[in-house]
């Protein structure tokens, strides 16, 4: 799958150049693992308000630019 150019890749590209995090997980929320990341990121305190935004895989599979199957 080719997600270059993709207007959801495009718009998760631009939250990250404003400070965005991009953090592995599924739908039931972030890897915990990974948590500790965003933690340290956000200082000692984690007072640091925000929200979580799930996008499915099945997001940027649209069928336009996917190879087709052979």
């Amino acid at each position: 799958m080719e997600i270059d150019g993709h207007p959801t890749q495009d718009l998760i590209e631009e939250l990250e150049r404003r400070g965005a995090l991009r953090i592995d997980g599924g739908i039931a929320g972030p890897n915990p693992d990974t948590l500790r990341f965003v933690i340290e990121r956000a200082g000692a305190s984690g007072a640091s308000e925000g929200f979580w935004l799930f996008v499915p895989v099945q997001t940027f599979q649209t069928g336009f630019d996917e190879i087709p199957p052979v």
